[in-house]
C-alpha cells in the first residue's frame, strides 16, 4: 500500500462511508474496537469489520497491528485529524441549530378579557418567558365580544375571552369555568345583609365593565340583566379589572365579579357577596385562535405551550377522577 496516496471514496457509497468514518472515529476516540463497539452499541466483529472495510477502501492500513496499545499510523492521523473537524463541525451545527431554537425572536399579540385571572394562563406566560425569553409578548385588555371579533377577522392571532359555549370555526381551549357574583363594598349600606330583595337590588346604582356600557356586554351581564333586571342604573365604568373592583370596594355601587378572582377581597372583608336569587351565573374562559391562520414561529410556539399546559391540566384532572373511583 502507498503510504500517502489515498484513494478517494466512490460517491456512490456516500452513506455507508460516513458510517465507516463514524466507527473509525469512536475506534480512535475510544482506543480500540472494543471500547467502540459498546460505544456505538454494535458488536466487536461488526466494529472490526467497519475498520477493514475503510481500510481497504481507502488502500491504506490505519491502525498499527500487533501492538499492546492502541496507535494509528501515519495515514491514521492524518484521517482522524479531518475526521474529527468533521465531527466537531457537526456538534457545532447542532448547536447553532439549538440556539436558533432557544434564541427564538418574534413577538407574540394576546388580548385579554378584562379580570382575565387563571392559573392556567399564567402558566403559558411563565412557560414561554422561560424557554423564549427573546420573545415580545404584546397583552392588550379588550371586551370578550371584540376579542372574539378581532381572532375571526384575523385582526390578532390569540385571545382570551368569556363564552357561554365555544364558536365552530375557532379552536377554543378551555381555561376556566367561572362563577361570578355580585358584590358590594364595605361602605355600601347593603353590606353584611342576606336575602335582600330583588325589587330592592334592581333599583341600585351598578358599577360595570366599560363593554358592559357600550352595548357589547359580556355574558355573564347579560345573563344578569334578562336573568334579574340588575345592573339598569350604570354610575361607574373601567376596562380596567383593578378599578372596577375599587369603585365597587368604595361603595360607589353594587357590581358583577368572577369570584375566584375576588377571594383576597372576600376573605378581607373588603367586598361582601350579595345574595342572587336563580341559578348560579356561569361564564367559561376560553383561550381561542383561528386554525387558518398562518402563524409566525413565535405564534406557532406559543400555541404549542398553551396546548401543552391544557393537555397536562386534563390529564391531571382525570388522574385525579380515577383516583377517587
Amino acid at each position: 500500500m502507498n503510504k500517502f496516496s489515498i484513494k478517494p471514496f466512490e460517491a456512490s457509497g456516500n452513506c455507508n462511508n460516513w458510517g465507516l468514518l463514524r466507527s473509525f472515529y469512536y475506534t480512535v476516540s475510544e482506543q480500540g474496537v472494543t471500547n467502540a463497539a459498546k460505544a456505538l452499541g454494535i458488536s466487536q466483529p461488526s466494529a472490526s469489520a467497519a475498520l477493514q472495510r475503510l481500510e481497504k477502501r481507502l488502500d491504506q492500513t490505519l491502525v498499527q497491528r500487533g501492538q499492546r496499545q492502541f496507535e494509528l499510523t501515519a495515514a491514521g492521523k492524518v484521517l482522524f485529524g479531518e475526521v474529527e473537524k468533521m465531527f466537531d463541525a457537526s456538534l457545532r451545527a447542532e448547536e447553532k441549530l439549538k440556539a436558533l431554537h432557544s434564541d427564538l425572536i418574534g413577538h407574540v399579540q394576546l388580548h385579554l378579557v378584562t379580570g382575565a385571572r387563571s392559573e392556567l394562563l399564567d402558566e403559558v406566560l411563565r412557560l414561554m418567558h422561560q424557554r423564549h425569553p427573546s420573545v415580545l409578548l404584546e397583552i392588550q385588555i379588550a371586551s370578550s365580544p371584540t376579542i372574539q371579533s378581532n381572532v375571526i377577522s384575523g385582526a390578532i392571532p390569540f385571545g382570551v375571552c368569556l363564552m357561554f359555549s365555544r364558536l365552530s370555526r375557532l379552536d377554543c381551549q378551555l381555561l376556566l369555568s367561572a362563577e361570578y357574583g355580585l358584590f358590594c363594598g364595605a361602605e355600601h349600606a347593603l353590606f353584611g345583609q342576606q336575602n335582600v330583595p330583588l325589587s330592592e337590588l334592581q333599583d341600585l346604582h351598578f358599577i360595570a365593565f366599560s363593554c358592559d356600557s357600550e352595548g357589547s356586554a359580556s355574558e355573564p351581564m347579560i345573563a344578569l340583566r334578562n336573568n334579574t333586571g340588575i345592573g339598569r342604573y350604570i354610575s361607574g365604568t373601567s376596562g380596567d379589572f383593578a378599578e372596577v373592583c375599587r369603585m365597587i370596594i368604595a361603595g360607589l355601587g353594587i357590581g358583577l365579579l368572577p369570584i375566584h378572582a375576588v377571594k383576597r377581597e372576600i376573605e378581607d372583608e373588603s367586598l361582601w357577596r350579595v345574595d342572587l336569587p336563580g341559578p348560579p351565573l356561569y361564564a367559561d374562559m376560553f383561550f381561542i385562535s383561528d386554525p387558518e391562520r398562518a402563524l409566525s414561529d413565535s405564534e406557532a410556539i406559543f400555541l404549542s405551550i398553551v396546548q401543552e399546559v391544557v393537555a397536562m391540566e386534563v390529564s391531571s384532572e382525570h388522574s385525579v377522577q380515577l383516583y377517587q373511583t
